[in-house]
């Protein structure tokens, strides 16, 4: 059954997007009287039939409210420096939402090569990734200064850790103690995080980790942290 994205779902009528409307009626071909399903991105499932199948405003009447076996998130807080190549980022965020991230927030690093990313082309692309993957979680993504971060999370009751390379760092995160349900991981630009950074991580309670023992490029260290999250 196809999946369709609208921000509320709690009427009994829905109306979505225009993109939501053509992709539902012009590119998935339904008619009024077909049965699709409709997320609102927080973890919340519906079974609809299509009302009103317009191409602009195609409209939904709400039939159930799904509650058993869905897919949300794995508790995994992604913080990632972008890498030069926007691609590989759009790639990164397309996996991590077919996973299960809770949260993505491109990092602006001392040692950043791409300072800026286009959020909204991102949040579309989000948007097909939560269909694709029939889940119903939609990350909130943000770009935002290392240390604005670190600061906007200092409160936040979370297992925190830094992912940088150095030989003197050998704990790794799949094995470093869990003791809540939800995880920050901060993973740095190529050049990695400056020593100025990881001592404000360090300070603000982030442990120091490794990613398995091979030198990853970003975005397959921003899988791996994916992954070992839902462990």
């Amino acid at each position: 059954m196809h999946y369709f994205y609208s921000p509320d779902i709690s009427q009994p009528f829905v109306t979505l997007s225009n993109e939501e409307s053509e992709h539902c009626v012009r590119v998935m071909r339904h008619r009024e009287g077909d049965v699709v399903r409709v997320t609102d991105g927080c973890g919340h499932l519906a079974e609809a039939v299509i009302a009103e199948a317009h191409p602009k405003k195609c409209l939904l009447e709400i039939r159930q409210h799904i509650t058993d076996n869905l897919l949300t998130h794995n508790g995994l807080h992604l913080a990632v420096a972008p890498t030069k190549n926007a691609d590989r980022m759009e790639w990164l965020l397309e996996k991590a939402i077919e996973i299960g991230i809770c949260s993505l927030t491109f990092l602006q690093c001392d040692h950043s090569e791409r300072t800026h990313l286009n959020l909204e082309r991102l949040q579309r692309l989000a948007v097909a990734a939560l269909k694709q993957s029939q889940t119903t979680w939609l990350p909130e993504l943000r770009m935002m200064k290392f240390a604005e971060f670190i600061q906007q999370n200092t409160e936040t009751q979370a297992d925190k850790f830094i992912a940088w390379c150095d030989e003197k760092n050998q704990q790794q995160l799949v094995n470093a103690p869990r003791n809540h349900s939800e995880m920050i991981l901060l993973i740095g630009p190529e050049g990695d995080f400056s020593p100025e950074e990881i001592a404000l991580a360090r300070e603000s309670g982030y442990t120091e980790v490794k990613l398995g023992d091979r030198r990853l490029r970003t975005e397959t260290a921003g899988l791996y942290g994916c992954l070992v999250a839902g462990l």
